[in-house]
């Protein structure tokens, strides 16, 4: 886990170069690099009958703008350092993010240390919504408990010692959601 980013605001104010000049959020956050996000979290909203997304780690909304969400869908955005006005101020490792039915947290727990990237996922779980989806490989195994109902592969990359790295979406049923307590 990449122990320097995200645990000090002013390097993530001052955003990653990887992605611009799309965005600073990233190369990750690039619409290059978003293709399967964009089209398979919606098909699992379809499908799972998810009504309300909230979105923890949101940035600056650079791909997210371009989803087409199934009808009826609310959707709100929320970061550590909010990059527009729409995204509301949330601090994962230290704060429960509000109820919703799907909590989207993606590209957020693998830039935290270990013991606050479980913090996050305790936080995430202690939300009471029904479902979290991450990204995920296989390192994260180690540090968090998050089982998948349903996954895909996003991409493959190679780290710099040339060891292969499939990086996956998953979606996690949370078992402490009760179904009387779902926000429709």
């Amino acid at each position: 886990m990449n122990k320097t980013i995200i645990t000090d605001v002013a390097k993530y104010e001052k955003g990653w170069i990887g992605g611009l000049p799309e965005t600073p959020c990233g190369y990750g956050s690039r619409l290059n690099q978003t293709k399967v996000q964009r089209t398979w979290i919606p098909a699992m909203v379809a499908k799972y009958g998810i009504k309300t997304i909230g979105d923890i780690g949101a940035g600056d909304l650079n791909w997210i703008e371009h989803v087409e969400w199934p009808k009826r869908v609310s959707y709100e955005a929320y970061d550590l350092v909010p990059r527009k006005p729409e995204v509301k101020p949330l601090d994962l490792i230290h704060e429960v993010p509000p109820q919703r039915d799907l909590l989207l947290c993606l590209w957020l727990l693998n830039h935290l240390p270990a013991d606050h990237a479980k913090a996050a996922q305790d936080n995430l779980l202690a939300s009471g919504s029904e479902y979290v989806m991450v990204t995920w490989w296989d390192e994260m195994d180690s540090i968090l408990d998050l089982k998948p109902i349903e996954e895909t592969i996003i991409r493959t990359n190679y780290n710099r010692a040339g060891r292969e790295i499939t990086y996956w979406l998953r979606l996690i049923k949370n078992e402490r959601f009760e179904s009387n307590q779902r926000t429709d």
